[in-house]
C-alpha cells in the first residue's frame, strides 16, 4: 500500500510539473507573438548624393531679393563642395570652391533688375544644387531694400501673391504704392484701364517687380510694396542655357560636338569671338578644345545654333 501512495504522489507531481511548464510554455509563446519595435537605421547622405537640394541649402551673400546700389558685388557663401556655375543674360562664371564649398566670386550688375542662376555639381559631375537669386541696382535704397519679382499667382484685394524660382513670395500693396502698369494697346486704350486703381488692373500671369521693405524682420516672404512695376510683353527671364558634356571631336573651324552627360543628347556648339574658354580658372585657346574632354558649357540657343559664351574645360 505503502509503495502504492507514492507512485500516487509522484504521477501527482509530475502532472503539476507537466503543468506548470506546459503555462510557462504558452507564456513564452505568447510574448513571442508581440510586435516589437525595429531598429532601423537611417542611411546617411553621402557627399557624392544626386539628390538636388532646396534653395535654403544655399549660403550666399548679399542675400536673394536684395537692393544694391554697386555694379560690381562680392558674391560669397557655401555650397556643396566641387563646382559652382553662376550665370545671367549679362555674366557667366565657373568657379572651383574649396573642400569646405566656400567660394567667392565678383559679379557684374545692370541697371535695374537683375536674374541670377546658380547650379552645383560635385567633383564627378553630378548636379546636386540648384537656386536662383535676384538683385535690383538702383541708385538708392529709398523705395525699400528688398526686391521681389515674378509672375502673379494670385490677387485678394491689395495682397498679391506671385511665383518665383525660389518660392511664392506676398506683395502688399498701400495707397502709397507706385503702380506702373504696362501701357495698353490703342485699341483698350481708355477701355479697361481708364476706371478702377491701378491694382484693379493687375491680372494674373502679369511679371512684377516689386520693390519695399519685408512685412516681417523674422520672415523674408512678404514685403509692404512703395513700388511695382508690372510686365505683360516681354518678361525677364535668362534666356542662357548650361550643359555639362563630353566632347566626342576636336574643334573644326569655329564648330564642335559634345555629349550632354546628362541626357546622353548630342550637342553641336559654335564658338564666336566673344566665347571665353578657361581651363582649370585660368584663360585657355580654342586648340584645347579636344576630343574626350569633360567640359561646362554656357550658351545661348540662336535660331538652329547653340552660341557658346563659356567653355570650362575640366581635368
Amino acid at each position: 500500500m505503502k509503495s502504492s501512495s507514492i507512485i500516487n504522489r509522484t504521477a501527482k507531481y509530475l502532472v503539476i510539473l507537466i503543468l506548470v511548464a506546459s503555462f510557462i510554455l504558452f507564456l513564452y509563446w505568447l510574448w513571442q507573438r508581440q510586435p516589437r519595435v525595429q531598429n532601423i537605421q537611417t542611411p546617411k547622405p553621402t557627399a557624392e548624393s544626386n539628390i538636388i537640394q532646396t534653395p535654403e541649402s544655399f549660403k550666399i551673400t548679399p542675400k536673394d531679393g536684395s537692393v544694391l546700389t554697386s555694379k560690381k558685388v562680392k558674391l560669397t557663401g557655401i555650397v556643396n563642395p566641387g563646382y559652382l556655375i553662376i550665370f545671367s543674360n549679362d555674366f557667366q562664371a565657373v568657379i572651383k570652391t574649396d573642400q569646405n564649398g566656400k567660394f567667392e566670386n565678383e559679379v557684374d550688375l545692370t541697371d535695374g533688375l537683375n536674374l541670377f542662376k546658380l547650379v552645383s555639381f560635385s567633383n564627378k559631375l553630378k548636379q546636386n544644387q540648384e537656386n536662383s537669386l535676384v538683385y535690383l541696382l538702383a541708385k538708392n535704397t529709398k523705395d525699400g531694400e528688398t526686391i521681389f519679382a515674378g509672375s502673379v499667382k494670385t490677387i485678394l484685394d491689395n495682397l498679391l501673391t506671385i511665383s518665383t524660382p525660389n518660392g511664392q513670395k506676398n506683395i502688399r500693396s498701400t495707397k502709397d504704392t507706385n503702380i506702373t502698369l504696362p501701357k495698353p494697346p490703342a485699341d483698350e486704350k481708355n477701355k479697361n484701364e481708364a476706371s478702377g486703381s491701378a491694382i484693379q488692373n493687375i491680372r494674373v500671369g502679369d511679371f512684377l517687380i516689386a520693390q519695399g521693405n519685408l512685412a516681417n524682420s523674422n520672415k523674408n516672404d512678404e514685403i509692404i510694396a512703395k513700388k511695382i512695376e508690372v510686365t505683360r510683353e516681354d518678361k525677364p527671364q535668362i534666356n542662357k542655357k548650361l550643359a555639362v558634356v563630353k566632347i566626342l571631336a576636336s574643334l573644326r573651324g569655329d564648330l564642335f560636338s559634345a555629349k550632354d552627360l546628362e541626357t546622353d543628347e548630342i550637342l553641336q556648339f559654335n564658338l564666336s569671338k566673344n566665347s571665353e574658354i578657361f581651363q582649370e580658372d585660368k584663360q585657355s585657346k580654342p586648340k584645347d578644345i579636344t576630343k574626350n574632354k569633360n567640359t561646362i558649357v554656357i550658351y545661348l540657343v540662336k535660331g538652329d545654333k547653340n552660341l557658346v559664351d563659356l567653355i570650362y574645360l575640366l581635368p
